[in-house]
């Protein structure tokens, strides 16, 4: 038990050890490349930011140095008025033809009580703005055209924006400063810029500039995904960044850069990180597993090795024991009776026996692990190896107590084989079948043939062996656990030998058996080429 526990804490701290060396940094380098995309994410959306600030401060100043111009040039062509005697319609109007993005231009009071509007030829701007709608959007700004009027009186003419919505409930900006006009009267003068005209046909030319071939720039309505204009064929995905243009604030402009974005191309590379990884995770598991394996197979064979040295040891120790014993008793002459002799004669011979077999078997053994065991074969007939086995076998059993029950299938073919390596193959079933059998003391062996093989069955009905490790069985040092075992001491050769045996002959080995019913193990051999069967 102490052995077990001991076998059970070697492997527990060879795993540890493992998931410690290889799978931990592992799962560290996994973690690593999932918060690497949240803060390359987090870089990306900075860089766009920063660009489109860059882009957007561009366009506004633009934007506004073209609507400062416009109304310099009116608030001229009003001061001159004066002077050439030209009408306000005859100045202002081919000023609004050649300006596309102004929807009108209005004049009036501080008290906007008289205001007159002025359109561009040819469109329908006036069916929309009128002298109404723009009183009734300039009336609740008193304030802040009485700060207009101000800043004009102290010589400081500002642009102030403000919005006209018209009859069909649109928002226009309107660029509203204070100008001398006629007779030199200061007067309110507003341009009511058209927002999607002017992004088309002035703001455009700039944008296709700040874009370069790097950029996409394009240009929404809040709330809607209608593209004003776009630098470049744009695709129904979002742009990375958005904000609004400074003087048209229902109006949004985006950045992404043009065919693959900067995220697109991080996620790529991060989703073929994750497969690599994934891929690596994978190999390092079975890595791991294989070692592991390896390592506790090791383990495992270490202790069989130890346990080995321990049971060899015990059986030669035994019977030399024993033919101390009696060979000591029978030089001393203390055995009177010829039968009592004869007895201690008959130990000797056995025990020399088992002696005998251990000793070949662990020569045998140690001639299969150097590859040097070797093989005399001839036409074999298997009846004949069985007959030769239980001649020399059969006083043992029944000195054991066992009960020997065969059933020899006449006039057998022949097989190719080494007679004395199956009479060896055969022995040890049969020793094991008196080891591990206690209170039904029973063997029987049968032979036989089935189309091209024959077959020799030994049958016990002892403890019988565990299904799980049944496949076990064979494998060096291997011996089944349970309480028996204990009691019966062995090398864990025998069925080592048994197996390899078998496989030399290009045979197979069988078993059937049953957890408190016994074993039965068949050897099968493939005929002789001349026979016929």
């Amino acid at each position: 038990m102490l052995e077990k526990i001991r076998q059970v804490g070697a492997k527990g701290r060879l795993a540890s050890a493992l998931v410690l060396l290889v799978m931990l940094p592992a799962m560290f380098y996994s973690v690593y490349e999932f918060t690497t995309l949240t803060r390359s994410e987090a870089l990306i959306a900075d860089v766009y930011r920063q660009q489109l600030d860059v882009v957007l401060f561009s366009l506004n100043q633009y934007a506004w140095d073209v609507a400062s111009s416009w109304t310099n040039a009116i608030n001229d062509d009003l001061t001159s008025s004066t002077t050439s005697k030209k009408s306000l319609p005859s100045l202002l109007v081919p000023f609004l033809d050649q300006n596309a993005g102004i929807r009108c231009l209005f004049l009036t009071d501080r008290s906007i009580a008289d205001a007159r509007v002025f359109y561009p030829r040819g469109t329908n701007a006036q069916e929309y703005i009128t002298v109404n709608e723009i009183a009734a959007s300039l009336k609740p700004r008193t304030e802040a055209i009485d700060r207009l009027f101000k800043l004009q009186a102290a010589g400081y003419r500002k642009i102030d924006p403000f919005f006209i919505k018209d009859k069909a409930g649109e928002t226009s900006l309107a660029l509203v400063f204070v100008s001398g006009s006629e007779g030199g009267t200061n007067r309110i003068l507003g341009v009511v810029i058209d927002a999607e005209t002017f992004i088309r046909d002035i703001l455009a030319r700039k944008m296709e500039e700040a874009a370069g071939n790097n950029f996409l720039l394009s240009v929404n309505r809040k709330n809607s995904t209608q593209v004003i204009f776009a630098t470049g064929a744009i695709s129904q995905d979002e742009p990375r960044q958005t904000k609004d243009l400074w003087l048209f604030p229902d109006y949004t402009i985006g950045i992404r850069l043009r065919g693959q974005t900067i995220d697109e191309v991080v996620r790529t590379r991060f989703y073929r990180n994750l497969v690599l990884i994934g891929l690596l995770n994978v190999v390092l598991v079975l890595g791991v597993w294989m070692v592991y394996r390896t390592a506790r197979h090791e383990i495992e064979l270490a202790q069989m090795k130890s346990d080995f040295v321990s049971n060899v040891s015990h059986e030669i120790k035994t019977p030399l024991a024993l033919i101390r014993m009696f060979g000591e008793t029978l030089q001393l002459k203390r055995v009177r009776s010829q039968a009592k002799k004869q007895e201690y004669y008959d130990t000797i011979v056995q025990e020399t026996e088992r002696l005998t077999r251990l000793i070949n078997n662990i020569l045998n053994f140690s001639r299969i692990e150097a590859g040097k065991k070797e093989y005399r074969f001839e036409q074999v007939d298997i009846n004949d190896v069985v007959r030769d086995v239980l001649k020399n076998y059969s006083a043992h059993l029944r000195n054991e107590g066992f009960a020997l029950s065969t059933r020899i299938e006449d006039l057998l073919p022949a097989i190719d084989a080494d007679k004395g390596a199956l009479a060896e193959a055969l022995l040890n079933i049969i020793d094991n079948s008196v080891k591990y059998s206690r209170e039904k003391k029973f063997i029987n062996i049968r032979t036989g043939h089935e189309r091209t093989i024959v077959y020799v069955e030994i049958e016990d009905r002892g403890i019988g062996i565990d299904p799980r490790q049944q496949k076990k069985i064979f494998e060096k040092f291997y011996r089944v656990s349970g309480g028996l075992v204990h009691d019966a001491k062995g090398t864990g050769l025998g069925l080592t030998l048994v197996k390899h045996i078998v496989d030399a002959h290009k045979g197979t080995i069988t078993l059937q058996s049953e957890l408190g019913k016994g074993s039965t193990f068949r050897l099968s051999f493939q005929i002789h080429s001349n026979e016929q069967v």
